[in-house]
């Protein structure tokens, strides 16, 4: 293969119009012979070299040139490479979920989730492909985290040892052919998955057929693998015909659910073993507003095309990363809820023979497939094995959640002012009927109560919860680097990010001790005009809502209004920005509530 300099002139010579270049590393072009009219542009440029090549007449031609992310994974899975000691955190409580370090990175690495203070974002860390594009989100809530052993990798755990005696399962009657179809997404072992089934079935002296779809994505694009099984020879296509599949291994459950999957099932045939862990889509990513389809919805969906009363479904990622340390297993637990179901021809042996011949955390994968099994004999012994509760959620009631932060974000009196107004739009006759109206306002008035400025983005940095969080992907002693831009240096010019280490906490904790400032004449930082704005904002939703209330505005419209602050999100311009989207919105529901 051509490298990039000569690619660019062959282009050239055969009357491309203009050549333009975008790298992860304009320095490695220093000193390099390009061709006239040729320019290297660094990747965060991309989108404006498209619009820039857009404008020129005739044929254009961009070339990236950045390693391959998948290819970089396998070969540090390999040793070939080396890999970063270096990882990204995010704060959950500091971050805003506004969706920007997404849209500057494009990594579905970068993960919402969803918590008692609304949606946040974290940072996948066994997918993470060490590219660090989303240190460039406009956020305080990042930081690196390095190890205490510079040459230390993030360990797994030690493998815990399934129940040593997990009854046989009755394998399923094979008849003329029996096939599995596999839903899930590109990066997390689909068509290894499709491997390890069929090796085990020929281990077993069947004839194997199979077909992996791949679509044009390595990373977390749509996967499906199909495979047939059969003590003859399969004639047929190796793609499951309309209503043919037997088994559907749902490894994502979003992807199994299409109509494209659908169309394999049958409700008279198919059982459908499921994945219920969540995994964003690259829209969810990017937009914090789009929600994911809840777990009923798509249940509900898949089991009207197959024999629900067979179906299972597990939280496969949770329990694997809670047992494992990390998700990448999820997928083999998932084959062991198969097989323990009796929804697959195969032994056991010859499945765990089949890890064992795959090469790869061979030690690891066979006890995931052995934990799958055993949440379908005895769930409630892997929930406590992986150490959660039968019910995973956040406990405890909510608003005095809520109450008790605005405690330690000001003082007791600011709690109770809170209280206050949750207790005085609970009393307004047209909210009394309607507990989701409360809970809808109790949550926007604390997030605008609860405003991040530079006294609370201090104190959430230094919470003990972010300490833990550090230990727990770099272990005891890591170093942490805070990725912070502060608004003040910014405002006087500053453009990049400061990394500010260990040496900068009495910096923060002075600054976590300067909340009693906040709102008074020496509150400096609160002079600007976004912390102006951003103290008003709480007042103006309660007597918004309590007009409403007492006006008898319709209910549909009043509920819109209390839960339009969440689109109030993320930091400096992306806030204002936002607040000024809120306030359109605002008037047109106030517009409509007087008519």
């Amino acid at each position: 293969a051509a490298d990039v300099p000569t690619m660019a002139r062959i282009l050239l010579l055969q009357g491309v119009q203009r050549v333009l270049i975008t790298t992860d590393d304009v320095d490695k072009y220093s000193g390099v012979s390009l061709p006239a009219g040729v320019d290297v542009w660094d990747r965060t440029r991309i989108v404006e070299a498209q619009s820039v090549l857009a404008a020129v007449s005739g044929v254009t031609v961009l070339l990236h040139d950045q390693a391959c992310a998948a290819e970089k994974r396998r070969l540090r899975k390999r040793d070939k490479l080396a890999t970063p000691s270096a990882r990204v955190l995010i704060n959950e409580r500091v971050c805003e979920g506004c969706g920007d370090c997404g849209q500057k990175s494009n990594c579905l690495s970068v993960q919402p989730v969803d918590t008692i203070f609304g949606r946040k974002t974290h940072i996948d860390q066994s997918s993470c492909n060490f590219d660090y594009s989303c240190l460039q989100g406009d956020c305080p809530s990042f930081a690196t985290v390095i190890p205490a052993r510079k040459s230390a990798k993030l360990q797994p755990r030690i493998v815990p040892s399934p129940p040593s005696t997990i009854p046989a399962p009755a394998l399923a009657a094979l008849g003329h052919g029996f096939t599995i179809r596999m839903p899930g997404i590109g990066g997390t072992g689909v068509v290894t998955m499709s491997q390890i089934i069929g090796t085990a079935a020929m281990l077993d002296g069947y004839h194997v057929h199979g077909l992996d779809q791949t679509g044009l994505s390595q990373k977390a694009g749509p996967v499906v693998s199909d495979l047939h099984i059969g003590r003859d020879e399969h004639d047929g296509s190796n793609k499951a015909a309309a209503g043919e599949v037997d088994v559907m291994l749902a490894f994502d459950m979003l992807g199994a659910a299409a109509d494209a999957q659908l169309r394999g099932a049958s409700a008279t045939r198919t059982i459908v073993i499921g994945s219920a862990s969540p995994t964003p889509t690259g829209m969810m990513v990017l937009h914090p507003s789009v929600p994911y389809p809840t777990r009923s919805e798509l249940e509900l969906r898949l089991n009207a095309q197959s024999r629900a009363e067979l179906n299972h479904y597990a939280p496969a990622a949770e329990i694997v990363t809670s047992l494992f340390g990390d998700a990448t297993p999820a997928n083999v637990f998932l084959l062991g809820v198969a097989h323990q179901a009796g929804v697959l021809p195969m032994s056991s042996s010859s499945i765990e023979r089949a890890i064992e011949l795959n090469g790869v955390a061979v030690q690891r994968n066979v006890a995931a497939f052995q934990w799958g099994r055993q949440w379908v004999v005895a769930p409630e012994t892997v929930r406590a094995a992986a150490g959660f509760p039968e019910a995973v959620s956040e406990s405890g009631d909510p608003i005095a959640m809520r109450a008790d932060d605005l405690v330690a974000y000001q003082s007791a009196r600011y709690s109770r002012l809170y209280i206050s107004r949750v207790d005085a739009v609970r009393s307004a006759s047209a909210a009394a009927t309607s507990p989701e109206l409360v809970e809808v306002f109790a949550f926007n008035l604390h997030k605008l109560m609860a405003y991040k400025d530079e006294y609370e983005v201090a104190r959430l940095l230094l919470a003990p919860q972010a300490r833990a969080a550090a230990e727990a992907i770099g272990g005891k002693g890591a170093r942490v680097q805070w990725q912070l831009h502060p608004p003040m240096l910014r405002s006087l010019g500053m453009k990049r990010k400061l990394k500010l280490g260990r040496w900068a906490t009495p910096l923060l904790v002075a600054l976590r001790a300067g909340r009693i400032l906040r709102g008074t004449p020496f509150d400096v930082p609160g002079w600007s005009h976004l912390r102006r704005v951003e103290r008003k904002l709480a007042g103006e939703y309660v007597e918004i809502i309590m007009r409403l209330l007492r006006g008898g505005a319709p209910l549909d419209i009043t509920l819109e209004v209390a839960g339009l602050p969440d689109i109030i999100r993320g930091y400096e311009g992306i806030k204002v920005a936002n607040i000024a989207a809120y306030r359109g919105r605002l008037t047109e529901l106030l517009a409509r509530a007087n008519h």
